[in-house]
């Protein structure tokens, strides 16, 4: 298997490359991890052609380098141009057009969705992505759920050199006393948890390649519920684990129509996101990893996809559960 493509975040908080669908003048988010614009103005031009839109505006790096060839077109790819040396852009679309993007090789793609372009406006947006090869990305919401057919004590070593947060206090590790109905009693303050949760930061993660293709699915967003039903079923995890799965992630995924999900499965997990060392040994180890991306229409995929095949597992013993996410900012073949 081979690490492909751009940036991600990792997610239990949403972290898009687009702002909000909807959105009004100045109000777009300001995020320290991920590639952002500005809504500069949006003023009624009367020099400009009825049914016309002309969009113009900067494109810089957050450290306020320029960045010229930068293309800034419409998601059809109908209507586009590349910024001067000075980072300048200027392009006319339609009042009919909806959404654009920037895409640079070094920083990726940033998309604005849903923009309501009026015929004979002038809408100043300035771009201001970060270099892939800088950017630092939060790692978010990994959850581990333990269960034993007997109260037992479990020891918890999570391997990741940018953790920023765990919960409950991790000292070296977690020591619980876990049972078969999944409470995990802390060591340390003496209260009970349904998990174990943790964040980081990191710079490097991407979807895994097989054969010149890429394992997963593309989803309509509006039959998320019932995907993440079959798929998640179909991985092992029981009524509870999907819950907690489903509540956090669907409510995220909604704002495109539809999204590349591809899972990452124990072994991957343990390679590509954070070695985990328990003690005892559990009898069963089953660690799965969302990657996504949101995309307006199946023609923003721009490799092939491969359907992929899940590996159900079986509970008997002691068992480790875990689940997590983040969001991969596309990289568009140019």
């Amino acid at each position: 298997m081979k690490m492909i493509l751009g940036l991600i975040a990792f997610n239990a908080g949403l972290l898009s490359f687009a702002g909000d669908a909807n959105f009004s003048l100045h109000d777009y988010e300001k995020r320290p991890y991920a590639p952002m614009y500005e809504i500069v103005s949006d003023t009624y031009d009367s020099t400009i052609s009825r049914s016309t839109c002309i969009i113009q505006g900067n494109v810089q790096d957050q450290s306020g380098n320029v960045i010229g060839s930068a293309l800034i077109s419409t998601s059809d790819k109908r209507k586009s141009t590349y910024t001067d040396s000075q980072g300048n852009y200027l392009l006319k679309v339609s009042h009919k057009d909806s959404s654009i993007f920037m895409f640079h090789k070094n920083y990726g793609e940033i998309v604005i969705r849903n923009y309501d372009f009026k015929s004979r406006h002038r809408v100043v947006i300035n771009f201001s992505p970060i270099n892939r090869s800088e950017g630092e990305m939060n790692v978010k919401k990994p959850v581990i759920y333990l269960y034993s057919e007997t109260e037992q004590e479990v020891e918890i070593e999570i391997s990741h050199p940018g953790m920023t947060f765990m919960y409950p206090a991790y000292n070296g590790s977690w020591k619980v006393t876990t049972n078969q109905y999944g409470s995990l009693n802390n060591s340390t303050d003496g209260k009970t948890y349904p998990y174990l949760f943790w964040e980081a930061k990191t710079t490097d993660l991407n979807y895994l390649k097989a054969e010149n293709k890429i394992p997963g699915f593309l989803v309509r967003t509006d039959t998320l519920v019932s995907f993440f039903e079959n798929t998640l079923t179909s991985l092992g995890l029981n009524t509870k684990e999907q819950t907690d799965f489903i509540t956090f992630w669907a409510p995220q995924m909604t704002d495109s129509k539809f999204v590349f999900i591809q899972y990452l499965e124990t072994e991957q997990y343990n390679t590509e996101i954070a070695p985990i060392r328990v003690t005892p040994s559990p009898d069963v180890l089953e660690r799965i990893f969302m990657l996504y991306t949101p995309v307006d229409s199946p023609e923003e995929i721009t490799f092939q996809i491969q359907h992929q095949n899940l590996t159900p597992f079986e509970r008997k013993g002691l068992v480790l559960v875990e689940w997590g996410g983040a969001e991969i900012f596309l990289v568009s073949e140019m």
